[in-house]
């Protein structure tokens, strides 16, 4: 769908090299959008533009304030972690229409406050023309974004416009420092804070922008991590649908080539550009069959949410798998066809049916800033103890029960106690129920006296605990191009689907609270009968609510993303959506909106 964009120009007192934006006072609308009580998983996602007649977008004064005082806050406080006069930071935005705009004021922001510029260098001719026309244009997905910041060592800080998987009106920021984990907690926090102090924001108009093909770099990366798991031989000559719900992903389609593969781009654009929500299977299915092609890849518009269409001839007819299915048949596959040793790092809400083929599993909090402790934990890097209290830490032993961690030092030991070392090395994945996925190589050594307390484990590869797909996109094609069948290695008595309760921040924490202050009595829905139980932070607050029997699992936690409470559950398939539809409607009627 095309749009008309208007952008409201906010009054700029104009100096020589210098400019000063004066902010107006903030209402308490504002405030609680800038310092949300549901906090994000990471980064903030707010409104920039209202939908008018005749598919206007229009960018308020009053929206424009509000980023311009996140974009100055995330700049002090990055600056002040960094502890450097100049550091570098790779500025870069997705494909929304208001991204090359807010990237302007964000840009000049950073000058004023003295950091090194780094933009995105095109990869394609038809993006080098862009640039001519618009010089604030640096595109990247988040993924690669965040894994820059480890990659070039040039690179303090990493900052991606985005709002992810959210409708055409929002945009957002997410931001890394130092190394690929997103940030969030206390340091999120105290940029909360600060946004609300400001009184007027300056602006540097002359600056200099450094170019990185930041995008190269990734993919070789990418490319040495996935040929040590599988061999890609098979994809030579053969064909992949992408489908990027928003931009052209250059990234992927450069990673695909590399590979031999000839990309099928669809560019058409969708609202909300979310794959998991928004599908058009018969477009999918007409364009697949006309150009004769097995596997289709869909996107939302930062590149780290994905589904699968695969094509099956006998049916003649289209195979939808959503990242639940799609990750839980990939890990079951390697490990019991390729004998692969898998650890298994998964968030709470996330697929369970591939636990029992993994060598060991992690079950965290949901959003990557749990995930990817377990990674840095385990190769005992350092861990900032706020974020690590703040964190939500389970493994499973060996009776398949979930055992909380409460110490740092508690991963490590983990591993070395449940695992017997079979294996020099073994294959780490971490990954989410939405989309996120990251593999990693760690290496089991022995040192001084072989004692078992002086094994240490090594990340063969740059850590990164932060959302990395492209090495599964890459994976699920060849096992597909294999002629594997995904949906045979899932077992499919049990189902996992997921809703949403409508909920602003109120309603979020009064939802969460009514089931913490019953934890461990009986809800009855109907005729099933569940008990209340809750997965916890390090530091003992409540974060997810946890209702089972031994036939179902359901899952209650505030989203970060969005007004609502997110719903998971995993029972039998013939009465999961009766199941769900039946808590929702009761929720409802115990807590209704205000």
């Amino acid at each position: 769908m095309k749009y008309i964009t208007i952008h409201k120009q906010i009054p700029i007192e104009e100096h020589k090299d210098i400019s000063c934006v004066k902010l107006p006072s903030l209402n308490q609308e504002g405030k609680e959008k800038l310092n949300p009580l549901v906090p994000p998983t990471s980064g903030l996602r707010m409104e920039i533009y209202e939908i008018r007649q005749n598919n206007e977008l229009f960018m308020p004064e009053e929206y424009q304030f509000l980023f311009l005082r996140a974009f100055r806050a995330i700049s002090e406080i990055a600056k002040k972690q960094i502890k450097k006069e100049k550091p570098g930071v790779l500025l870069v935005s997705d494909d929304r229409p208001s991204s090359s705009y807010l990237l302007k004021f964000f840009a000049k922001i950073l000058a004023y406050d003295e950091y090194r510029i780094y933009f995105q260098k095109p990869i394609y001719d038809f993006e080098k023309e862009i640039v001519k026309k618009d010089p604030y244009y640096s595109r990247m997905s988040t993924p690669y974004a965040s894994a820059s910041v480890g990659l070039f060592e040039e690179i303090d800080l990493v900052i991606v416009l985005t709002a992810s998987h959210n409708g055409i009106i929002w945009n957002g920021i997410k931001f890394y420092i130092e190394r690929p984990i997103p940030i969030s907690g206390s340091i999120m926090k105290a940029v909360s804070e600060k946004s609300l102090e400001y009184s007027e924001i300056y602006l540097k108009n002359d600056f200099q922008v450094g170019y990185l093909d930041a995008n190269s770099k990734n993919n070789q990366y990418i490319l040495k991590i996935v040929n040590e798991i599988i061999n890609l031989d098979i994809l030579n000559g053969k064909k992949v649908l992408l489908w990027p719900y928003m931009g052209t992903a250059p990234e992927l389609q450069d990673l695909f080539h590399q590979v031999g593969m000839q990309v099928i781009l669809v560019e058409e654009e969708m609202e909300p550009p979310n794959p998991t929500v928004n599908l058009n299977k018969s477009k999918l299915l007409e364009i697949m069959k006309k150009n004769k092609v097995n596997t289709g890849i869909l996107l939302d518009t930062d590149r780290d949410r994905i589904v699968f269409a695969i094509y099956n001839n006998s049916t003649n007819n289209l195979e939808i798998f959503q990242p639940n299915s799609l990750y839980t048949a990939m890990h079951n596959i390697l490990s019991t066809k390729f004998k692969i040793p898998l650890i298994n790092v998964r968030t709470i809400p996330s697929d369970p049916r591939s636990d029992s083929n993994a060598l060991l599993t992690f079950a965290t909090g949901v959003g990557y800033k749990h995930l990817g402790i377990i990674l840095y934990a385990a190769i005992e890097d350092s861990i900032d103890n706020n974020v690590f209290q703040t964190a939500i830490l389970y493994f499973k032993d060996s009776d398949g029960k979930y055992k909380k961690i409460t110490s740092i030092k508690e991963i490590p030991f983990v591993f070395k106690k449940m695992i017997k070392l079979t294996q020099n090395s073994l294959i780490m994945a971490l990954w989410e129920e939405s989309g996120g996925h990251t593999f990693n190589i760690l290496e089991m050594r022995k040192e001084d006296n072989n004692e078992e307390n002086n094994i240490k484990i090594k990340a063969k590869y740059l850590p990164i605990g932060d959302k990395y797909p492209a090495e599964a996109l890459l994976i699920l094609t060849t096992l597909i191009e294999m002629g594997f069948d995904l949906s045979k290695f899932i077992d499919q008595n049990i189902q996992g689907i997921r809703s949403m309760i409508s909920a602003n921040d109120q309603r979020k924490l009064r939802i969460v609270e009514n089931f913490n202050s019953k934890i461990d009595q009986i809800y009855k829905i109907d005729e099933d009968k569940l008990t209340i139980s809750c997965f916890s932070e390090v530091n003992g607050r409540t974060a997810i609510i946890h209702l089972y029997n031994p036939k179902t699992d359901i899952y209650f936690r505030p989203s970060g993303t969005g007004p609502g409470v997110r719903i998971y559950i995993f029972g039998p398939k013939d009465n999961i959506d009766e199941m769900i539809n039946k808590i929702k409607n009761k929720i409802d009627t115990e807590i209704p909106n205000e």
